[in-house]
């Protein structure tokens, strides 16, 4: 009997069926199922007839089965699943029905108009990614206003491709979680009794394939330089993803015998060879019936796998070794301090056995005042026992998915360490599997904050298995990192924390601080790791993480032997060496930092190491020896204190420099010489909505010569150029100069001048195609961005020695909404004499806003 659920939706019949007498047969429909007969399995199209008895095998179907038996057929026992599902094996899927993103009532949108800025040389690969996304029917752009929008963040990875990561940070925030109850591991594991091939299936960008409600996509919105997209799928980093694609995964597979889902992994299992591909035929077909497509992770009949803290083989089921390995195998203790923090850890974790004080005897008898430090035999008999104990049922809980959930992650200078908990019926917290490992070369010269961060990550990862689609919590003795790992914008943060951040998106977690004395398990592990070759995937993420912070280094955009001369002044510092030191190591209490340092301890946690350049943030840190000379070149352009300010906030940093600009800028001869007070004020103008697409024109004298100015209102970039005289003719033709370097604008506006309104200078605009708009006789003032933008190039052009250095600080300088004109025009911050490093993200502008200065 035919059921849509069981057999999947109809299709229109391809064939027309006959019956005896070459009699019509009526036909509902077809679907595509499995056919077995023996060691033959084939797909084949069935046809659902209304009022039919009994079923029917047709000829094509006896044939390809082997029940008729000819001198040329060929038989064989092996499945090729890539050839009988291509569908599944192949491209992005798309399942049926769509998911709707809830918000909680309380809500507020919030929506940047201004994209995050791209280093240029990634804006190539940024359109290509786009490019791809769009095809694959994730994103497409979108035209119309939408309530949210979010930024973009760019990751290299180390094959020169990008990864394109939306900042959903905000909308997180008002997401409302569905919670999908997971059957307990012990009724999991006991369905798993008996089976030896297993098949492990993993889905191809799982979230990718599950469509977004109509209602749904706007939430989505992220701008980019190249205009606004929005997600048709499901996207990385909503909240609320894994615990819903893991409950459409269960869904999808429910009534199949021999699967178990978790997270994002499906096993298919059987007692035997023939009872597992049956089941994982079946599997395969509903996924094809369902829309989901594979990738190339999956394992295929293999004899063992780990699955929820366990290795399941013909052997039967037995907790994996590596939740209790970083216990077993830590090494002895080396000092007093290493006994100490040891019996620490077991006092705090060994409460649950009641043999552990005895076990510990011979240990503690090393603290005692009269005993010299001598580690014997009873000792290390002692080490290996309690370690045992700490490994066992008594103390080590089961894993159970509807607990209370915590990981505590620790690092000290050479190792890290993690801890997976869960609270008990009876109220108390007992540990699941425990983890550590030695860091690399490279993770060593983190700083300190780096090294927790990556404990952080590193155990999230680790215990994935248990966390994936599960609310829990982080425990770590760093306070900065709460909002570092919580709350903080992607675009706020260095680069290695930011990679951090990206890898922990998958999960779902709340981060809180503690005391260093209650993470003494994640600490003591830290201080006691395995030592052992670093694995694949860990040298993988290392990698990923270099390239991040190479790429920083890469783009500054200032000459090797500027940044060689400041890396070389840092070094020959001793404030700046001391600096190094302690971000290397970590800070004490502000009360034991020497007083020349007591000024960088509020920004100590901003302060990090990125290729031998000491910086704060993406902020070089200048030393003393340098600071004059950077003072001077922040002031070039002779602007004022709150574009000063600008243009250091994006590149360079000491304790003090924002008070020291002040002082420049207020004591500048040449600056107060030249300070004019406001005549009327000028007509404001709303932003439009793109660079470029409205433009401001008007002449000027000045110093005995003659200039036509060009200002954009988007992006207040001003373009100047001497005329030999003022006729029409000429113009035209420096404004033609212009357009060609960036284009025809849609609207010009000027004044009623005689260049302007000369016959010549229409013919110009339709041949241009431009619609040109004069101000009011009456009212000059507005034409008020080009007014505004000849007093502003006078006062540069009446200040500065050059006026070409001049007019580059300008468009360099950020405006009142965080992005420079350079930036908001070309999408690029361009190299001035001022070193930077041009990692600088805008901030946020709303369209329709109006301009200040």
């Amino acid at each position: 009997m035919y059921s849509e659920r069981k057999h999947g939706a109809l299709s229109q019949a391809r064939k027309k069926l006959c019956g005896p007498s070459n009699m019509s047969i009526q036909v509902r429909g077809q679907f595509e199922a499995i056919l077995t007969h023996k060691e033959k399995v084939i797909k084949h199209p069935v046809f659902v007839i209304p009022k039919l008895v009994s079923p029917l095998l047709g000829l094509p179907a006896i044939k390809e089965l082997n029940l008729i038996h000819t001198v040329d057929a060929i038989q064989t026992s092996d499945t090729d699943y890539k050839k009988l599902f291509p569908k599944v094996f192949t491209g992005l899927g798309k399942l049926q029905g769509a998911y709707k993103i809830k918000l909680k009532e309380s809500s507020t949108p919030v929506a940047l108009s201004v994209p995050r800025r791209v280093p240029l040389p990634l804006m190539k690969k940024v359109k290509e990614e786009l490019k791809r996304m769009e095809e694959l029917g994730v994103i497409a752009p979108i035209e119309e206003a939408t309530e949210w929008c979010s930024g973009m963040v760019i990751v290299p990875k180390p094959n020169g491709k990008i990864r394109i990561c939306v900042d959903l940070t905000r909308l997180n925030n008002d997401v409302c979680r569905e919670r999908h109850i997971l059957p307990a591991v012990d009724e999991t594991l006991a369905k798993l009794s008996g089976a030896t091939v297993f098949s492990k299936l993993d889905a191809t960008a799982g979230f990718w394939q599950i469509p977004l409600h109509k209602d749904s996509v706007p939430l989505t919105t992220f701008i980019t330089p190249y205009g606004r997209y929005c997600f048709h799928r499901l996207p990385f980093g909503i909240s609320s993803a894994p615990e819903h694609f893991q409950k459409r995964l269960t869904q999808m597979l429910e009534g199949l015998e021999g699967t178990l889902c978790h997270a994002d992994d499906i096993l298919v299992f059987g007692a035997t060879h023939k009872e597992h591909d049956a089941r994982l035929l079946k599997v395969l077909n509903r996924l094809e019936q369902n829309g989901l497509t594979l990738n190339e992770k999956c394992e295929f009949a293999v004899p063992q796998v780990r699955f929820l803290g366990h290795i399941i083989s013909a052997e039967g089921i037995r907790a994996d070794p590596d939740k209790i390995k970083a216990i077993k195998q830590m090494p002895e203790p080396k000092s007093v301090a290493d006994v100490k923090r040891f019996l620490g850890m077991v006092n705090y974790i060994g409460k649950f056995s009641p043999n552990i004080a005895e076990l510990t005897g011979p240990i503690r008898d090393l603290l005692k005042a009269e005993n010299d430090w001598t580690w014997g035999i009873q000792q290390q008999q002692a080490f290996e026992k309690v370690k045992q104990e700490l490994s066992s049922p008594a103390v080590l809980a089961q894993y159970c998915p509807d607990r209370q959930t915590r990981v505590s992650a620790d690092a000290s200078f050479f190792g890290l360490g993690g801890v997976l908990s869960q609270l008990q019926p009876a109220g108390e917290w007992r540990p699941v599997a425990f983890i550590s490992r030695s860091m690399t070369p490279t993770e060593k010269r983190y700083a300190q904050i780096e090294k927790e961060a990556l404990a952080i990550t590193w155990a999230c990862e680790r215990f994935q298995t248990y966390l994936l689609g599960l609310d829990f919590v982080v425990r770590t003795d760093h306070k900065p990192l709460v909002s570092l790992l919580g709350s903080r914008l992607l675009d706020d943060l260095p680069p290695r924390i930011l990679r951090f951040r990206l890898r922990l998106l998958r999960f779902s977690f709340k981060i809180m601080h503690v005391a260093g004395k209650n993470l003494i398990t994640a600490d003591t592990l830290s201080r006691a790791p395995l030592e052992e070759n670093p694995s694949e995937a860990d040298l993988k993420r290392e990698e990923e993480v270099k390239v991040c912070v190479d790429h920083v280094i890469q783009q500054l955009p200032a000459t090797p032997t500027k940044l060689a001369q400041i890396k070389k002044a840092q070094e020959d510092d001793e404030v700046c060496r001391q600096l190094s030191s302690l971000v290397r190591t970590g800070w004490e209490e502000k009360k034991t930092a020497p007083p020349h340092l007591a000024l960088f301890w509020q920004y100590r946690h901003d302060l990090l190491i990125a290729e031998g350049l000491l910086m704060k943030g993406n902020r070089l840190v200048i030393p003393g020896s340098l600071q004059k000379d950077v003072l001077e070149r922040v002031h070039q352009g002779h602007q004022g204190i709150t574009k000063c300010l600008a243009r250091a906030q994006m590149s360079v940093w000491w304790p003090g420099i924002t008070r020291q600009i002040k002082d420049k800028v207020s004591q500048c001869e040449t600056c107060v010489k030249n300070s004019y007070s406001h005549p009327e004020p000028l007509l404001t103008t709303l932003l439009p909505s793109r660079p470029w697409q409205r433009v401001a024109a008007d002449l000027f004298h000045w110093n005995k010569g003659n200039y036509i100015l060009l200002i954009d209102y988007y992006s207040r970039y001003i373009e100047v150029a001497s005329l030999t005289v003022t006729t029409t003719k000429q113009v035209m033709e420096k404004l033609k100069a212009m357009f060609a370097r960036h284009g025809v604008p849609e609207i010009l506006v000027t004044d009623n001048g005689p260049q302007f309104a000369a016959s010549d200078f229409a013919d110009f605009a339709k041949d241009y195609d431009f619609h040109h708009v004069t101000s009011s006789p009456h009212y000059p003032q507005s034409n008020g961005e080009a007014e505004r933008a000849v007093r502003t190039v006078k006062t540069l052009l009446k200040k500065g020695e050059d006026p070409h250095k001049a007019l580059m600080a300008y468009r360099a300088t950020p405006l009142a909404s965080g992005a420079s004109p350079a930036q908001l025009l070309m999408g690029r911050n361009i190299r001035t004499t001022l070193p930077r490093l041009i990692f600088f993200f805008w901030k946020k502008k709303e369209k329709g806003e109006e301009w200040t200065e």
